[in-house]
Order: C-alpha cells, then structure tokens, then sequence
C-alpha cells in the first residue's frame, strides 16, 4: 500500500505565490500607467519631481566590466550557484554586484547626472559564463580567465555594500560640526576607494593617506592611542592593517553582466532633484528614486517599447496570478472535500 503525502502545503503555497503575483501585477501595471502619462522632455527643461527623459550614457571615469572586461559607465554581475541533491540540479541565484551607478546622460540641450542607486534596470544580459572551480578552464581572447572569475565570485557584492554606506553618508551631511563633517568626508572616500584595494593589492590612493594622516584627534586617549597605532601602520605601508587575500570561490557557477556602454542610447524614468555637488550651471540637477514616487526605471529600448513590455508584464502577472490561485484554491477545496 503506497503512502502519498498531504498536498495541502503546497497548494496553500500555491495560493500565496498566486496572491502575490496577482497584486504584483498591478504594482507593474501602476508603473506602466506612470511611464506612459509621463511626457519625455529635453534634459535642459526637466522640472523637478518625476520625470522622462532619453539621451546618451556618459561617464568622467569608464570602469571594466568583471566578465568581458569591456569599458563601461555601469555594470550589474547575475551569478547563480548550480546545487544538487545527487539525482538532479538547478541553478539558483547566488549574488548580484553592480558598480558605477553614477553616470551622466546627455541629449543635444545638456547632461543630467544619473544616480542609479535603487533603479530597475532593463539591460540586455551578455551570454552566459559558467566556471566551475573544480575545472578551471584557461581564458581565451580579452576577458577574464576562470580564475579570475572565480576569485570575483568571493568578492561579488563589494560594490553594492559600499553603494549602501555611501548613501547613507551622503544623506547625513553636511554636518555643522567641523570634525565630524571632515571625518564624513573622510569615510566617504575610504568607501569609493576600498572595494578595489584588494585589485591593487590593498595600496590606498596618496591623497587619501595624507587625509586620514590630518584627520582630529579623538577625545578618548584608549581610543586616540588605536588610532594613532592604525595610522602609523597605514603611514609605514600606505595600505590598511589588514592582509587583503582573496580566495577562490568553489563551486559551479553561471554569470550573466548587464552594461551601460558610453555612447549608447537609454530611455531613464526617475524623479528630478537638487545635485548638491553641481560643478557648474549644466549640472544643477540629478535622477534618483523619489522619497514618494518609487518609479525608477532605466531602460535601453525606445520609448514606446518600454511601454509595451509593462503594459505586457502586467498583464500577464495579473493574470497568472489569478489562474494559479484559481487552480490551487480548486485543489485545495477538492482535497478537503468541501465541494
């Protein structure tokens, strides 16, 4: 006599992963109402609040994409895990990195900087790398080796943290207090500089060295003596107190990199601030996500296609998510016997 087990879990699952995707459905759908009734302005008459706007990525600074190594504004790594349980597998998301969410966009009336911190990207995703650290296989052509790969794989994840911290320390200021405001300012820069130490060895840039050497003393004289103990180390070696080694990361793992290429077209739906840090008169404002609106979408495909693609989404999460909540519920109710 053969033993089945109660079905009743997964279809309340089955319910609850309906529910949501049905209700996640009209939050898309939301955001397709918002990119389509929202006009695309030249970027020299944007107002502030939401705005639409299309022009041309650049960036003072192109930064090497992990993968392909190719010079971009902008970078996101999707790398999934590959697992099994003896018989079978599947590939599970492991981690996602990103860098360079600060870049400009530029149409022939001026440039408008681009915090892309919080956006929704819709990028097209580069064919996938597998590396599989029991097999390390030798880099053929520009990009980077298996190993490589599998060293960044234990990294991946640096930038976004930072990105985090950044953010932060950027909405606590200016501070009124000379000193914390210069130790702001200080941390700031560790957190720009420290997630590429390890590439370069854990050498921290001159200029940063001569800050950290000039910041205040602290009131403290347990802790004044650990600072002076870290700062005469980093005086000596020019490098933090720690031994950076990286390892390899062991496993099999896919990766997949979204780029924004300098010279490229993209399609960016965000809100319009103040840039507090504006260099000169065509760099006053910035796109971020709104406090109240959340719609931050930055897209490489032509505006009406942007539309379509949400209006499509939408449409089929809400109605997925209804038909698998229908099923599930059906079951359920039949397994009961209450129908």
């Amino acid at each position: 006599m053969s033993r089945h087990s109660d079905p009743t879990g997964a279809l309340l699952l089955g319910i609850g992963a309906g529910i949501w995707t049905f209700f996640k459905g009209f939050r898309v759908f939301r955001e397709f109402k918002i990119v389509a009734d929202t006009p695309c302005m030249p970027i020299r008459s944007l107002p502030m609040g939401l705005v639409q706007m299309r022009g041309t990525a650049r960036s003072e600074k192109l930064i090497p994409s992990p993968i392909t190594h190719t010079p971009c504004c902008f970078y996101q790594v999707k790398i999934e895990h590959y697992k099994s349980n003896g018989r079978s597998g599947s590939w599970q998301h492991y981690r996602t990195d990103l860098d360079g969410s600060k870049f400009y966009l530029q149409d022939q009336t001026g440039k408008v900087l681009i915090d892309s911190y919080s956006a929704e990207y819709d990028l097209p995703a580069s064919p996938p790398r597998v590396v599989d650290g029991a097999h390390p296989s030798v880099a053929v052509g520009d990009g980077a080796s298996d190993q490589e790969l599998l060293q960044y794989i234990e990294t991946a994840g640096t930038h976004q943290f930072a990105n985090k911290i950044e953010h932060w320390l950027e909405n606590k200021g200016p501070l009124e207090d000379p000193k914390k405001e210069q130790s702001r300012q200080t941390l700031l820069q560790m957190i720009r500089v420290i997630p590429n130490t390890a590439a370069e060895g854990g050498k921290i840039p001159t200029e940063l060295v001569e800050r950290i050497m000039t910041t205040h003393p602290l009131d403290d004289p347990e802790k004044e003596q650990q600072r002076q103990t870290f700062l005469q180390h980093i005086r000596e070696t020019g490098s933090l107190p720690t031994q950076l080694h990286v390892s390899t990361a062991s496993g099999r793992y896919r990766l997949r990199e979204s780029l924004i290429l300098p010279g490229e077209e993209y399609h960016v739906t965000g809100t319009c601030v103040e840039n507090a840090n504006a260099r000169d008169a065509h760099d006053q404002n910035m796109i971020v996500q709104g406090h109240s609106e959340k719609t931050f979408l930055i897209s490489w495909k032509p505006e009406r296609q942007v539309q379509q693609d949400l209006r499509k989404r939408a449409i089929g999460l809400i109605l997925g998510g209804a038909a698998l909540t229908l099923v599930c519920l059906a079951l359920l109710l039949g397994h009961l016997g209450l129908y």
